[in-house]
């Protein structure tokens, strides 16, 4: 019975990564690989001052997730998230459908930190074929969301439109496991 693979999105308030931006929202699913069973793990806002955020970052929040500020006013605590994080994914396997956003510019830097927590996975992205990938550049969720349509035209794993953490990393990991299927 081989382990199963924790997929981890999350939603920011920038596309730079750290320092510059932040972990608004963090979702992650469970994926086992042999049943082929997705299961939803962990969904959490985290809470940030009305009066932290940019200009620029409102508008990149609000343009990539629908989020606005005040949405965030009834978030967890930052450490409390990052606690809750570190326990499920400790000494297990992760993934992201693009690693080198979620984990190299977020993750594995303070306060989140987790690069020793667990072993990281290559990204989803770089197993899907360049027939599913768009010629412009797009945020990774934005990515996601396009490939995720062209893999699932009639959205068959019943995702519809929704735009959480939570949404991104299920529908990252039905891709994944279109992917492990040849599809």
């Amino acid at each position: 019975m081989s382990e199963p693979v924790f997929v981890i999105q999350v939603l920011s308030d920038g596309n730079y990564g750290f320092p510059l931006d932040r972990i608004v929202e963090i979702g992650i699913v469970k994926v086992d690989i042999e049943s082929l069973m997705v299961e939803s793990v962990y969904s959490e806002r985290i809470f940030l001052e009305d009066g932290s955020f940019t200009k620029k970052q409102r508008e990149y929040l609000q343009n990539t997730s629908g989020l606005d500020v005040s949405d965030l006013s009834n978030g967890r605590k930052l450490e409390d998230v990052i606690s809750d994080v570190k326990r499920i994914i400790s000494g297990k396997t992760i993934t992201s459908f693009d690693i080198s956003f979620t984990v190299k510019k977020f993750l594995m830097f303070e306060p989140w930190d987790i690069t020793k927590e667990m072993t990281v996975m290559s990204s989803i992205k770089s197993g899907v074929p360049s027939k599913y990938l768009p010629l412009e550049k797009m945020d990774e969720n934005a990515l996601i969301k396009y490939t995720y349509d062209l893999f699932f035209p009639d959205d068959s794993k019943c995702m519809g439109s929704g735009k959480s953490a939570l949404d991104y990393a299920l529908m990252s990991a039905e891709i994944m496991l279109a992917l492990r299927n040849g599809n």
